[in-house]
């Protein structure tokens, strides 16, 4: 077999040029994230929609890269992998580069391609209902609203699994440094990491445990309302439809809730951290004989009268977001029912 002269050197050539154009790479996402935030912070403060546009656009930037470093450590595992080097090492980078593309998939699909789909979607919806505005999005199309509480487990579940990752990895990647600290003097450090990973652990574990209980011991509820919206200056309606399988002796308490979430100041300015405060609330206790069962389960009467001072609902604003929260609370069998609707909450408007 004849060898080529400079082969070798050909190799390392193109070795060299990859280098560069994975440092390059790596370069341009670091400038180009900083200079997001940059942009961000300077133009936050002046609302314009070719700004905006902008900044949509060039946010794609370190986004398509975060994929493309992720895709070059799926395919690096893959290929050692292949080779024959099966250790966790290989599934480790794996998993990274699945969850840097995972990282800029995610919030790609969120604004560019379901938040396109939203936007349309609410302009149709609005032109075939002008003054119906609780037809616009789709948990009001129709009368009934369901809750299942799966929504917290399965946030829960998504903690454990970053906690879990996150202290394999560290772990592993550190576990030189972690074996030489155990048996230096500094093991309180590990042990002080390991004891507050465990603590997580523990508490979301006994959140698993008894969302999991309620879920199979209540299952799901609905909300049935007998007033389609309710109306400021008049009352919201309905009646809340369990599976609960015996009347409480205690009844039900149920609340009512408008909560304002400010996305903006009066000025302009961003909100840091938009945190929903109450600004109107009414509270109920239904009592045992005011409840009704049937073959489905135990259900509620919801009636609350709605002052005509207050604010009504309102997802779509870009400054604020009015939601109007119905919680229903009780306890039977030492188990604690919690089902919440969000409803929608009008002012009267004429019939056209």
């Amino acid at each position: 077999m004849k060898i080529r002269k400079g082969s070798p050197k050909g190799v390392m050539m193109l070795g060299y040029i990859m280098g560069m154009v994975h440092s390059a790479v790596i370069l341009i996402f670091i400038l180009s994230t900083l200079l997001l935030f940059v942009f961000l912070i300077v133009v936050k403060k002046k609302k314009s929609a070719s700004l905006e546009k902008i900044r949509k656009v060039y946010s794609i930037i370190p986004l398509g890269i975060l994929a493309y470093l992720g895709g070059l450590l799926i395919f690096a595992g893959i290929r050692e992998v292949l080779h024959g080097e099966i250790q966790i090492k290989q599934f480790m980078i794996i998993g990274l580069g699945l969850t840097l593309v995972a990282c800029a998939g995610v919030p790609f699909y969120i604004f560019f391609v379901a938040g396109k789909r939203a936007e349309i979607k609410l302009k149709n919806r609005k032109k075939k209902y002008p003054d119906a505005p609780w037809m616009w999005g789709d948990k009001w199309l129709e009368t009934a609203i369901v809750y299942s509480g799966t929504g917290r487990l399965i946030l829960v579940w998504f903690v454990i699994s970053v906690v879990i990752s996150g202290f394999v990895f560290v772990t592993y990647m550190n576990r030189e440094i972690i074996l030489a600290k155990m048996q230096g003097t500094s093991r309180f450090e590990v042990i002080a990491f390991c004891s507050i990973t465990f603590f997580i652990l523990s508490i979301s574990l006994l959140l698993v445990v008894s969302y999991t209980r309620g879920i199979f011991k209540f299952g799901k509820s609905s909300l049935e309302m007998s007033t389609y919206p309710g109306v400021i200056g008049g009352e919201f309606a309905g009646t809340i439809r369990t599976q609960m399988r015996g009347i409480p002796k205690d009844g039900f308490t149920l609340e009512l809730d408008c909560e304002l979430t400010e996305i903006v100041t009066a000025d302009g300015r961003p909100v840091r951290d938009p945190y929903p405060v109450s600004v109107w609330k009414a509270k109920k206790k239904i009592p045992m004989g005011e409840l009704n069962m049937d073959y489905r389960g135990v259900s509620v009467p919801v009636s609350f009268s709605i002052p005509a001072d207050t604010q009504e609902s309102d997802e779509w604003s870009s400054d604020k977001r009015i939601h109007w929260m119905l919680s229903a609370f009780s306890s039977f069998e030492g188990r604690q029912y919690l089902s919440q609707f969000i409803v929608p909450v009008f002012k009267k408007r004429s019939k056209s």
